[in-house]
């Protein structure tokens, strides 16, 4: 299995090469190679979501960084305030940032925001945003949903970047997600690949309501 799941990410670099081949098909590949290296970590049905995010929060490097909270997206579904942010600061109301830029940890997270529950948190980490998205976006719609670009804000090398779009006369900030992040981290998870299928943890990390 592991080198039919490397064989698909190898496609993705090749396709990366062709100009005409959508953001969208290869995240799509990515994705799917995510989703089919947890089920073989965790077999069973309707656990999908819950497999998922346990497979990159749990099992993911640190500096992979799947558990931190996108700051912006919080923003956008108004969890809290601008002023709360870098973006709060006179002059950064459009500025284009990278995920280490603006983002934080669950931890620090929790103390910045402690008006916004742990579940709402959690809602918006990268391994939940990679999941709902991206995974689901482009599996069942072909499409990543509001507030998610393929085009990247920054050329610098991140995980994530954002930049502001109006809408109206909000400023609706749009999250890309790297392919090289991606890349990345389907590449780890292939070659953790374990031969056997895993106990399932107690309680899956997206619904363990333990604070931290």
């Amino acid at each position: 299995m592991q080198r039919f799941l490397q064989g698909r990410i190898d496609l993705v670099r090749y396709l990366d090469n062709n100009p005409s081949v959508h953001y969208a098909d290869k995240v799509l590949i990515i994705s799917a190679v995510l989703s089919a290296c947890a089920s073989h970590c965790w077999p069973g049905q309707r656990i999908d979501q819950k497999r998922f995010i346990e497979l990159l929060v749990k099992h993911s490097p640190d500096d992979y960084h799947t558990s931190w909270i996108s700051v912006p997206s919080l923003l956008n579904t108004a969890l809290i305030n601008e002023s709360e942010t870098p973006y709060g600061k006179a002059g950064n109301e459009t500025r284009i940032y990278c995920d280490d830029e603006i983002d934080l940890s669950l931890q620090s997270a929790i103390i910045k925001y402690p008006q916004v529950s742990l579940k709402n948190l959690k809602q918006h980490s990268y391994a939940y945003l990679i999941y709902e998205r991206l995974r689901n976006g482009y599996s069942h719609e072909y499409w990543h949903g509001d507030s998610i670009t393929h085009v990247p804000a920054s050329v610098r090398e991140a995980r994530l970047s954002y930049i502001g779009r109006l809408s109206g006369a909000i400023i609706n900030r749009m999250i890309s997600f790297h392919l090289d992040y991606l890349i990345t981290l389907a590449d780890y998870h292939i070659s953790i690949l374990p031969q056997e299928s895993c106990q399932p943890p107690s309680c899956w990390w997206i619904i363990d309501e333990r604070k931290i």
